[in-house]
């Protein structure tokens, strides 16, 4: 299926991510979340995820929406990892990691997330300031998004940054 129809088909055309190529002062790129980019074993999923990136120096600006996920996103406050530090961390079940493509890495932060009323999908639109060091893994492709449910805890969909 070709990206806009599946843009259009999550309803995605009003983020933004419809034209990824109009002028701005840094191009955006899109980026594909799938169940089968999940990591250590790919997920079969019928979810789906766009994301548009922008970055403008230092700051990465993150526009995007998920439709479709098997059920409700993990609820870290129920069902909270064993690092009390990093638990205060996820403020939202969508985050940005580091880690080159086919590895789980830290997390870098947890997304601003407006979760849909059917509780299968969301919006979120959030921008952090890279560190130097998160810079270079950005420009190598060693950042990517997860997103995790109550069903598949680790990720149900995943997609490496590629600039």
């Amino acid at each position: 299926m070709k990206r806009r129809s599946v843009i259009r088909g999550l309803g995605l055309a009003g983020l933004g991510l419809a034209g990824m190529g109009q002028a701005q002062s840094t191009p955006g790129h899109a980026i594909v979340l799938s169940g089968g980019e999940i990591v250590p074993t790919a997920v079969d999923t019928p979810a789906l995820a766009v994301v548009r990136v922008e970055t403008d120096g230092r700051v990465l600006h993150i526009r995007g929406a998920v439709a479709n996920l098997s059920g409700a996103f993990r609820d870290y406050t129920r069902d909270p990892v064993d690092d009390p530090a990093l638990n205060a961390r996820l403020t939202s079940a969508i985050h940005l990691h580091r880690g080159p493509k086919g590895q789980n890495g830290p997390l870098l932060q947890a997304l601003k997330a407006v979760y849909g009323p059917d509780g299968r999908s969301a919006t979120f639109v959030d921008r952090l300031e890279l560190s130097p060091e998160d810079q270079a893994r950005l420009r190598q492709g060693e950042l990517y998004f997860d997103i995790h449910t109550a069903l598949f805890r680790a990720g149900e969909i995943r997609g490496q940054i590629l600039l």
